[in-house]
């Protein structure tokens, strides 16, 4: 399976998960180390451009290629088992990615995304036992349309 990250080039090349470790996202706490990716780049794009405030977020971007071969590695977080309000319950959500990331035979999940609901995103887990099978493939600049990018300030 290809999944793709989408993030600034001086970034792109981190293994360690470092950002979400610093920063926390929808699906970890601060201090849980991971990597965020998609199904689809469409998707990565729109999840990177939703959480951009400035045209300078989306700039100087590439994109990376990550490949799980196993699909026994990836953990299928099931929708109609969250939660109702799970879109607007970060604490909630987080609590889930938090049990997934401790849980060191979990490689990856899967996750429903807010903005495309009907398609997934993916968590990878820096820190599982196995986090070597996961193969870090070609890196490629990436590029959008310009009416895209000026709707943002």
């Amino acid at each position: 399976m290809i999944l793709y990250r989408l993030a600034n080039k001086d970034y792109i090349e981190d293994r360690e998960g470092i950002g979400a470790k610093l920063f926390g996202g929808r699906w970890n706490e601060i201090n849980y180390p991971c990597l965020y990716a998609s199904a689809t780049l469409s998707l990565a794009l729109l999840e990177k451009f939703v959480h951009a405030q400035f045209k300078e977020h989306m700039r100087n971007l590439a994109v990376l290629e990550i490949e799980i071969v196993d699909k026994n590695d990836i953990f299928h977080v099931d929708e109609s088992r969250l939660q109702k309000d799970w879109t607007s319950d970060t604490q909630y959500t987080q609590w889930i990615g938090k049990q997934l990331l401790e849980d060191i035979t979990v490689v990856a999940f899967s996750v429903p995304s807010v903005i495309v609901p009907s398609e997934r995103n993916y968590v990878i887990n820096t820190q599982a036992v196995a986090f070597n099978a996961v193969k870090f493939k070609k890196i490629s600049d990436f590029f959008t349309d310009n009416r895209l990018m000026n709707s943002l300030f």
